[in-house]
């Protein structure tokens, strides 16, 4: 079984790439960063839960965002 990469969240990439152009250097929290996250990840497996898509899945919300989204 070929093992997928994992996905990089909308924040996550958001973040990078601000700090990368240097928008914002050290002005952003790290606290704010962690919040967003776990906001986006509570919207993500609510999705997830909600959508048409869970037909056929074999895991949990938790689950699935940990082998999509998580290192």
């Amino acid at each position: 079984m070929m093992k997928m990469s994992k996905r990089q969240t909308a924040i996550e990439w958001l973040l990078n790439e601000l700090i990368r152009v240097g928008y914002f250097q050290d002005m952003i929290p790290k606290i704010t960063f962690e919040q967003a996250k776990a906001m986006e990840k509570e919207q993500i497996m609510d999705a997830f839960n909600d959508g048409e898509h869970q037909q056929g899945f074999e895991c949990e919300a938790e689950q699935y965002y940990k082998e999509t989204y998580e290192s």
